[in-house]
């Protein structure tokens, strides 16, 4: 019974490695020659080679978007992803005013205080260590603001980057999955033991 299984893996695996001899001649021919395959290989659904002239190389991704952001998103065709970069910049502003406003009452509040006097009767309940404590929170609150500004400016040019990357990415048939049958000799095992034994070999070029 296993030699039945043996042998019909053993075919498989003949087949899966014409097909894709079959399809690294391809390749090699339309190399050779500069040709289009045209519906040969359309009609395969199989994509092997893509026009690069439109794309941006990577290092240019990175600069467009240091300069204006979402102009590298937009030069990798990436629309949808540019609402959401001016949207990070929005919240992360957002953040750093309500911060900074609040920080500038509670300094007043805090130096005033420490003069005797109260700035804000609304916080003339407060205690002057409470009014100490909340001015920090709001400027070590500021500050990380400014930070992840510039953390998120790096994120997105990171994301035109990586985008700009894989817009050029091998998709041929080259990057495949092979199954294909073999035989494994147990090296473990003494003389009299060492039998093959059949198994399948996953191949995973990239």
């Amino acid at each position: 019974m296993m030699r039945y299984v043996f042998a019909i893996l053993l075919l498989f695996g003949l087949a899966l490695n014409l097909k894709g001899q079959e399809l690294d001649s391809i390749s090699k021919q339309v190399i050779r020659e500069g040709k289009d395959t045209g519906p040969a290989i359309k009609e395969r659904g199989n994509t092997l080679f893509k026009d690069t002239s439109s794309l941006q190389s990577p290092r240019k991704a990175v600069l467009r978007s240091a300069i204006i952001p979402g102009w590298g998103q937009i030069r990798n065709k990436k629309w949808w992803k540019v609402p959401l970069v001016y949207g990070g910049y929005v919240g992360v502003g957002l953040y750093y005013e309500f911060n900074q406003r609040y920080y500038k009452i509670f300094l007043k509040e805090s130096q005033a205080r420490k003069a005797g006097t109260t700035e804000y009767p609304e916080y003339a309940f407060a205690l002057d260590e409470q009014i100490y404590n909340t001015k920090d929170f709001y400027r070590r609150n500021r500050d990380l603001a400014i930070i992840a500004f510039f953390a998120f400016h790096s994120l997105q040019m990171i994301d035109a980057y990586i985008d700009a990357r894989l817009a050029t990415f091998d998709v041929s048939d080259n990057l495949s999955i092979k199954i294909q049958p073999s035989i494994y000799t147990p090296t473990y095992a003494g003389a009299a033991f060492q039998a093959p034994v059949p198994m399948l070999k996953l191949s995973i070029k990239l």
